[in-house]
């Protein structure tokens, strides 16, 4: 009688080369995980140690289970039959369906590493067990004319996390089984050795990996689960984690692993399991998280498409749900199919839930910072996912998959089958209990091609199809609802045109204001202004010198009027030259609008400083010359003649605009007139073309003819003509409506473009100060937590300490280990104390500060930057003995920001010289002065304002946060003139006018 033998190479060849990939690997050890009721199942995986570690908190096994159970293929491990009792179940938990059918996915672990230790710890009710341990290395299984029953695998069992040298002794015990192979040839020397070296290279200690890795799952302290050490690991994962970095796509692992659980549909169900995958890349402890669930489609992505479908397909493969276009009402609808002849099929009914989203921005309601997210998302993970019992089946919703042949057919005609792939993103429900015909490949590349997955992907491609034609489809073969879908796209495009040539006709303005207020700093930091008006000003002079040669006095006197003419109109061109108009038609930044206003007032110094002061120089050069040649010129006929030089250049700018007007006002006349035209001829054409209709009817002679059919076709054909003209004619009313202006009480003319633009302004102002805003926030929470929790702590050492002393006292070893614990800790603790004063919740009561203590505060926190930058602070006799009253945690952060930013500039000198903070105080406020690089006057108003920063990566918060709270105390901070010896200087001062309380 003869019987089967298995080779040692079976398990290789039904683990390691059955499955796809390391991602499908883990995907089975997660579903694992998941059959063991676990909660969690986390992968830590460390690069330069080349170990990866998976562990769950499920039920575990003991050491039967493991040997009877994990150890034995097939399937038995997850089903029973008469001699096997059925597996453990978690009596605190739902049942939960099986996901593994195979018995072999514990076999993958192969393909992620080539050796493994196993410890896990059961979950019994009323009983406790010890944790089993089990090293394997799957190398011995690749080898021929090996038989199964020569290869040993040590279990051990453990009370407590086992250290390496307990791991050695079970790596000694397979070295031992080893050498009789040799003896019987069945292994040679050279596969022997290298048999040894792979298993003294597993060097894992599981006791320093729980202390190295983070999350919810232990086997200390009685917890249970099964964990998973594997060394070495298989060089491809980095690339399955890193995926092409020129791809914009998404990874293998994040193909594979991303979205194990459906957390991306409104209402879905609560995951059993949750999945953690941390990539730690160096050794300082940090992280990356491969299949963080933020990453993948969430339910407010889902919101958000333009489009959804949702509903069930019935035992017989007919949809009946609701659809969705644009957001719009809930359409019921049905869609038929006749694939089974109306019976009920193999697959069994299932459930649908996709958001589709347009793939331009221009033809969807989505705003352009969620599309462009949702693109992105999108381009790596869109897809159609199917779910088992909310766990996912593989490879279903990666975007490189097209099994409903979805890209196929949109190849051949994008407008006729309209779905994209990339463009969707959805779940497919199936569940064990009605969908069991349909079964998952042995190496899970997909559902076993039977007569069930035949017919769930006709149904599904027939229902793509038959959507596509019923709301996405134009001209001929549309259904009557995909009007909704046109209508709309229709008016999202004619809206998004409307936006693009508004933009780009204040684009070229915005960047022609941006270019002259540029141009117009780089003169002024040139003094090109004021060696331009000394030119006009000696220009002047040599006409006025010429007039001396002239020996007729009349005409002397006339040149002479002539020569004062030429130059005011010379300073007026100029004028004119370095006026810079108020942005209209066009929003601009904060920043910009900063840049505008700090031109107004350098144009209002150059205006007084130079060009009025030229302009006086004149009258003297005038009333100089006139004495100097005796020359006789009416006052009365100079002053007509400014008159009227003024007059025609007055005449002259309003006329230019008045003509402008007019233009504007003829231009928007003629094409509203051509457009009502249009309108009216497409109207009346409309009506000609149904009337030319009417011959090619046979009313009589058809006996299929229906008047109130045709009737409502031909009223249906004119009313949307008219609907359509009317519409737009209303749109233009409403626009020339809104064209108004009003007088303020200065008289002055305020126009809708004004308030539109100052709306603008005030709405980009308010987003900037929301995020903002926000920041502040978390960095306030967080830093009133650690303040909290460092706090508890240190009062938690100075207690021991206190315990330690006593020890010290009686035992002279532990003296001087006490003595160097105590120095660093009052070290430690003296930086809390420096933080104390900024916490406002413990120092509310107002006080007299002394300027010293102020001192003193900043160079405990300061010292180590002091030294390291070689910076003094020093400060002056006036400094010495003043006070400031209020709360100290409203002026020390005040102080403390200050002079960190002073520090941060001293350091960025180049010359070898002092480096300088002097604090100075008289009657009037508290300086804080240093020689680092100088403020501009353009930033020194702007350096108050939220956002506004030169430091690289600063954030532009600090100055901004010290002038608010200052307001609120009646203080004010301010850049103030430099004081002797420095070159920047910020002046704390009270607000006059304000009481003290």
């Amino acid at each position: 009688m003869a019987k089967f033998k298995a080779r040692a190479r079976t398990l290789d060849l039904l683990g390691r080369q059955q499955i796809a990939g390391i991602p499908t690997a883990i995907n089975e050890l997660f579903k694992n995980a998941h059959d063991a009721y676990a909660d969690n199942v986390e992968v830590d995986y460390f690069r330069k140690e080349k170990v990866f570690v998976l562990r769950d908190d499920g039920l575990g096994m003991t050491k039967n289970d493991f040997e009877t159970r994990w150890l034995t293929l097939g399937t038995e491990s997850k089903f029973t039959n008469r001699k096997t009792p059925p597996p453990p179940v978690d009596p605190d938990k739902n049942i939960r369906p099986i996901m593994g059918e195979k018995g072999i996915g514990r076999l993958a672990i192969a393909s992620i590493g080539s050796q493994m230790l196993i410890l896990t710890r059961a979950k019994r009710t009323g009983e406790s067990h010890p944790i089993v341990a089990a090293f394997i290395n799957w190398n011995i299984f690749e080898l021929p004319g090996l038989n199964l029953d020569d290869i040993i695998i040590p279990v051990r069992e453990f009370d407590e996390l086992p250290s390496y040298e307990q791991i050695k002794l079970m790596q000694d015990e397979i070295a031992d089984s080893l050498r009789p192979l040799v003896k019987n040839d069945d292994l040679t020397d050279k596969e022997y050795d290298a048999l040894i070296e792979g298993i003294y290279s597993f060097r894992c200690s599981p006791k320093d990996l729980e202390a190295a890795t983070v999350g919810v799952t232990t086997l200390k302290d009685g917890k249970c689960g099964t964990h998973f050490f594997i060394s070495p690991i298989n060089d491809s994962i980095n690339y399955d984690i890193d995926g092409d970095r020129e791809d914009k796509s998404s990874s293998k692992i994040e193909k594979m692993l991303v979205g194990f659980t459906n957390t991306m549909t409104p209402q879905h169900p609560k995951p059993q399991i949750e999945a953690i995958f941390r990539d730690y890349k160096g050794t300082d402890g940090t992280y990356t998280s491969i299949i963080d669930k933020d990453q993948f489609f969430t339910p407010e992505d889902f919101q958000l498409a333009d489009h959804h479908f949702s509903g069930d397909f019935d035992e017989f493969g007919q949809f009946s749900g609701k659809v969705q276009v644009y957001r719009g009402s809930d359409e019921l609808h049905k869609i038929n199919w006749a694939g089974n002849n109306y019976k009920p099929t193999f697959c069994g009914p299932f459930h649908i839930n996709v958001a589709y989203f347009q793939g331009t921005q221009r033809q969807s309601i989505i705003d352009k910072e969620n599309h462009a997210r949702l693109y992105a998302k999108a381009e790596k993970f869109g897809g159609l996912y199917i779910y088992k019992d909310n766990i996912r089946i593989l490879p279903y919703g990666n975007p490189d998959i097209d099994w409903l042949d979805i890209e196929k057919n949109r190849s051949k005609s994008a407008s006729f089958y309209f779905f994209n792939s990339r463009r969707m993103f959805g779940v497919l429900d199936i569940s064990k209990s009605q969908n069991s015909n349909l079964k998952e490949k042995a190496g899970r590349e997909g559902f076993i091609e039977n007569k069930a997955y035949n017919q769930i992907r006709d149904i599904l491609k027939n229902f793509f199809t038959q959507l596509a034609a019923d709301f996405f489809r134009e001209g001929s073969g549309a259904g009557p609802k995909a009007e909704i879908w046109v209508k709309k796209r229709a008016e999202r495009e004619a809206f998004f045109r409307a936006l693009e040539k508004r933009d780009q006709q204040s684009k070229a303005r915005k960047e022609k204001f941006q270019s002259d207020l540029n141009k117009f700093f780089e003169n002024r930091d040139k003094d090109q202004y004021t060696n331009d008006i000394n030119e006009i000003f000696h220009t002047a002079k040599r006409r006025f010198e010429n007039v001396a040669y002239i020996e007729d006095p009349e005409e002397a006197a006339q040149a002479l009027i002539d020569a004062e003419s030429k130059a005011r109109q010379d300073i007026s061109d100029y004028r004119n030259k370095l006026r810079i108009s108020t942005p209209r038609g066009f929003t601009i930044s904060k920043e910009t609008r900063q840049d505008y206003e700090a031109y107004t007032e350098e144009y209002a110094k150059i205006e007084s400083n130079l060009i009025t002061k030229t302009g006086d120089e004149i009258d003297v050069l005038v009333d100089d010359f006139t004495n100097r040649l005796h020359i006789e010129i009416s006052k009365r006929k100079r002053l007509e003649q400014a008159v009227d030089f003024i007059s025609i250049e007055a005449k002259k700018a309003t006329s230019k605009k008045q003509k402008e007007a007019k233009d504007a006002v003829s231009e928007i006349t003629a094409k509203v007139k051509d457009l009502a035209s249009d309108l009216m001829i497409g109207l009346e054409n409309k009506i000609r073309d149904v009337k030319d209709q009417f011959k090619n009817l046979n009313m009589i002679e058809s006996a299929d003819f229906n008047l109130v059919n045709e009737r409502k076709r031909v009223e249906d054909e004119i009313s949307d003509e008219r609907d359509k003209a009317t519409k737009v004619l209303e749109s233009v009313i409403q626009q020339l409506h809104g064209i108004y202006w009003s007088t303020d009480p200065d008289n002055n003319i305020i126009t809708s473009d004004q308030i539109n633009d100052a709306m603008s302004e005030e709405l980009e102002d308010l987003r900037d100060r929301i995020h903002a805003d926000i920041e502040l926030s978390q960095l306030g929470l967080a830093v009133g937590v650690i303040h909290h929790e460092f706090n508890s702590s240190i009062n938690s050492i100075r207690g021991s300490l206190k315990d330690l002393k006593a020890w010290a006292d009686v035992n002279d070893k532990l003296d001087g280990v006490y003595n160097n614990i105590r120095i660093n800790f009052e070290h430690l603790d003296g930086y809390l104390n420096l933080f104390t004063p900024l916490n406002r919740r413990l120092n509310r009561n107002k006080e007299e500060i002394p300027s010293m203590d102020i001192k003193i505060f900043l160079l405990d926190l300061f010292k180590p930057r002091f030294e390291r930058h070689n910076i003094q602070l020093l400060h002056t006799k006036g400094f010495t003995n003043r006070k400031l009253f209020g709360f100290r945690s409203t002026f020390y952060p005040v102080f403390v920001n200050v002079i960190d930013n002073a520090i941060y500039w001293l350091k960025q000198k180049s010359d070898e010289g002092e480096r300088i903070i002097r604090l100075h105080a008289d009657d009037t406020g508290f300086y804080i002065s240093n020689n680092g690089p100088a403020i501009s006057l353009t930033d020194a108003e702007r350096i108050f304002d939220l956002g506004f920063t030169r430091k690289q990566n600063g954030r532009g918060m600090g100055l901004h946060i010290s002038k608010e709270v200052l307001e609120v105390e009646n203080y004010r901070i301010f850049v103030d003139t430099p004081r002797d010896g420095s070159s920047v200087t910020f002046k704390i001062e009270k607000i006059k006018g304000i009481d003290e309380n």
